[in-house]
């Protein structure tokens, strides 16, 4: 039994309804840890489509090669749970040695904390005065919770102030001021420093200035030179607020500094390398989320760019050219042909991300058995809200048949499924993964 099948098992058993994707139709409702022992395959006939599933080998290899890359490069990771909203996969990655996970605001921070995670940062700045008594109410129900927070004004410290101090049930809260990149965050050195001032006035060890932040996404451009120069901007800028943290709390205080998504982390490396070396008291904190599950599109393409810069060394390099495979298959059935050259198959915008391209088909089943490999010999030329229009010139798709779908963009296609369901390398299910998108 995998560890994700363990972790399932431990805190992730839930009823199963008819209803749900994936779950036969006219069956009993059963509990997910039933699911294994049912042998169900998407591909075999019985389970309703369309539904999301899982490669559990593929995973596990882009999640060894994700945390090694930390060990290497001797940095933290809390993968950003926004992706799949899955307790037992960000459960499965702190079992495997990333810091904690991140998460986007309250209702993440409460599924997660829910669910046995503790050290939860909060990767977004969570609003005004409401918000924070909105955070102190769910706090009171986590009293041994290791909370961190991005910031970027006075205003919000004063509102943390008013409900944190003098009162001892609720845990101490991490600050990270958040250097700003076209979202949130503040802009100036100016700015900077007067915030990382204005935390430590507070002299409290229950609101703490523990960092600095920033995402650097932002600064991505088609045009290499304009992404550079925002990204020498950013770097600089949080480089600064980073020495201003260190000058205001002294030497010896552990601080943050927490950057990189999934397809600019090399960047994050290289550059805020020079920024922590001769403090031994700063740990490089990754939010990287989507390279975990990766995709058939945008997410597998900005991983290879990172491979293909070799800003990390060969070695690196061509790990990362072998890994950080797709995981992620939508499986849907055959309703319909017009002619020899398009399908139409059950599944649609309802199911499937389009913000970031269309789905890839990559095989299709008959019978249960696997009769071709797709390649590019095959599109999806658009989406209806349950269909799917499947272009594939002489391929003789019949009626019934079931296409395997790759996905283009993760985190907008797993929001759409209330589970999961892992795969073997037979493709047989053998965990049921609810995710908690609200």
């Amino acid at each position: 039994m995998s560890a994700i099948e363990k972790l399932a098992a431990e805190i992730g058993t839930f009823n199963v309804s008819p209803g749900l994707r994936g779950i036969p139709v006219g069956d009993a409702p059963i509990s997910s840890a039933d699911i294994p022992d049912a042998h169900w395959r998407p591909a075999g006939g019985e389970m309703s489509l369309p539904l999301l599933t899982l490669d559990l080998q593929a995973y596990e290899a882009n999640k060894k090669t994700m945390l090694g890359i930390c060990s290497d490069f001797d940095c933290q990771i809390a993968p950003h749970a926004k992706t799949p909203m899955s307790p037992v996969l960000a459960r499965d990655l702190v079992s495997a040695g990333a810091w904690g996970v991140s998460v986007a605001d309250l209702r993440q921070a409460e599924v997660m904390l829910h669910h046995g995670l503790r050290r939860v940062l909060i990767a977004n700045e969570i609003g005004g005065k409401s918000a924070v008594t909105r955070l102190a109410r769910l706090l009171r129900n986590y009293s041994d919770a290791e909370i961190f927070m991005f910031v970027d004004s006075t205003d919000v410290v004063s509102a943390l102030a008013g409900s944190w101090l003098g009162d001892d049930t609720l845990p101490p809260l991490n600050l990270l001021v958040e250097v700003g990149c076209g979202r949130g965050g503040v802009n100036s050195d100016t700015e900077a420093r007067h915030l990382v001032r204005s935390i430590a006035a507070l002299n409290s060890e229950h609101i703490r200035l523990a960092g600095i932040a920033a995402y650097e996404g932002t600064a991505n451009r088609p045009d290499e030179k304009e992404l550079l120069a925002n990204l020498d901007d950013l770097f600089d800028r949080v480089s600064f607020a980073l020495k201003a943290a260190r000058e205001t709390v002294g030497p010896e205080r552990p601080l943050v500094l927490s950057m990189g998504g999934s397809s600019l982390f090399d960047y994050v490396l290289d550059r805020c390398r020079p920024i922590v070396d001769g403090d031994s008291n700063v740990t490089l904190l990754l939010r990287s989320g989507a390279c975990f599950f990766s995709d058939h599109g945008p997410i597998r393409a900005r991983l290879q760019a990172i491979s293909s810069r070799g800003i990390l060394g060969k070695a690196a390099s061509d790990s990362i050219a072998r890994a950080f495979m797709p995981v992620l298959r939508i499986w849907a059935e055959v309703l319909s042909t017009n002619g020899p050259h398009d399908a139409i198959c059950g599944f649609g915008l309802r199911d499937v991300a389009h913000d970031q391209g269309l789905p890839v088909p990559v095989a299709v089943w008959r019978d249960g058995e696997r009769v071709m490999t797709l390649g590019d010999v095959s599109v999806v030329s658009k989406l209806n809200d349950q269909h799917a229009f499947v272009h594939a010139p002489e391929l003789g798709l019949s009626v019934g048949d079931v296409i395997e779908f790759g996905i283009k963009h993760p985190c907008t296609t797993i929001d759409k499924h209330d589970v999961i369901f892992g795969l073997d390398e037979r493709g047989e299910v053998k965990v049921a993964l609810r995710t908690f998108f609200g």
